[in-house]
C-alpha cells in the first residue's frame, strides 16, 4: 500500500511539473496578467521589418523593428548617443531620411523615445495596426527621433536620427 502512495505522488508531481513545461512545440509559453487579472499570451511575431537608426550625417545609433503581431503592431526602438531627455518621436510617409521626410504626411504621433544619463535609449510598444506592407511600399516610411526643445542640431538637421523603412 506505501509503495502504491508513494507512486501515485511520484507521478502526480511529475505531471504537475511536465505541464508547466515549455518544450519546442510551443506547449507552455510566457503569459502576463491584465490589470484585472485576467492571464493572456504574449502577442505573436507574424512578420517584422527593421531598419537602422542614424543621424544626420549618416552614423548609426541603433535599430527601430516594426513587427506584425496578433495584437497590433510592435514598435522596438533600441539607440544609444543621443542627448538624455525624452525624445518625441514620428513615423512620415517618406522613406530615405532625406532632409524632406519632415515635412512628408505623418503616419503616426509615437510615444517619446526615453534617453538615460548614459546616453542609452530603448522603446518597446504595441502601436494600433500598421500595414506593413505599406510602410515598406516604393516610397517607405521613416522613423523619426526629433530633438529635445533646447537641442542645436548640427547643419540645421529636423531630426537627431531616423530610421528608414523601404521595400
Amino acid at each position: 500500500m506505501k509503495r502504491t502512495m508513494l507512486f501515485a505522488a511520484t507521478a502526480a508531481a511529475a505531471l504537475v511539473l511536465t505541464a508547466c513545461g515549455d518544450d519546442e512545440d510551443g506547449v507552455g509559453g510566457s503569459f502576463e496578467a491584465l490589470d484585472d487579472g485576467a492571464v493572456t499570451e504574449e502577442p505573436e511575431v507574424l512578420v517584422d521589418l527593421t531598419g537602422e537608426l542614424v543621424d544626420p550625417e549618416g552614423s548609426v545609433l541603433g535599430t527601430a523593428t516594426f513587427g506584425s503581431t496578433t495584437n497590433g503592431t510592435e514598435i522596438e526602438v533600441d539607440a544609444s548617443g543621443l542627448t538624455p531627455g525624452d525624445h518625441p518621436m514620428l513615423l512620415v510617409s517618406e522613406g530615405g531620411c532625406t532632409e524632406d521626410a519632415i515635412d512628408s504626411a505623418p503616419v503616426a504621433d509615437l510615444p517619446d523615445l526615453p534617453v538615460t544619463e548614459n546616453e542609452v535609449g530603448e522603446l518597446s510598444t504595441l502601436a494600433g495596426e500598421f500595414d506593413l506592407d505599406l510602410l515598406a511600399d516604393e516610397d517607405g516610411t521613416s522613423l523619426l527621433v526629433l530633438p529635445l526643445e533646447d537641442e542645436d542640431l548640427a547643419d540645421d538637421a529636423a531630426w537627431v536620427a531616423c530610421a528608414s523603412i523601404e521595400g
